[in-house]
């Protein structure tokens, strides 16, 4: 479960923002999670909301959007974005020309905003 993990990190570089800026409460944080990285959304928050009690983030709310993949084939230079549910059965070829696909987005989580 690397979820837990990566909600650590988070948590520690949220709240050593919160203690740079002086901010004491947090509304809300805004995340995005590429659908290529294979966090599950539940797991991520469930182990977020452990891990922010007793912090500013405590009680806060978590919004979490899902970014489909995109990739960019190097033959064509077309742009190509798969639906996660068909990422099993893709075979990572563009399908205009069959050309390799380089990955362009889906392997990050970025914090996008707090809101405190």
């Amino acid at each position: 479960m690397h979820e837990f993990s990566l909600a650590l990190s988070m948590m520690n570089y949220i709240e050593e923002l919160c203690k740079k800026n002086g901010i004491r409460k947090i509304k809300s944080i805004y995340i995005e999670i590429g659908g290529m990285t294979h966090i599950d959304p539940s797991q991520f928050r469930f182990c977020f909301k452990f891990l922010s009690k007793g912090t500013v983030g405590e009680g806060c709310r978590l919004y979490i959007k899902k970014v489909k993949p995109k990739f960019m084939c190097i033959n064509c230079k077309r742009r190509i974005e798969i639906d996660v549910k068909n990422l099993g059965e893709f075979d990572f070829k563009c399908p205009h020309c069959g050309g390799e696909l380089i990955v362009k987005k889906g392997r990050e989580l970025t914090l996008k905003r707090i809101k405190a």
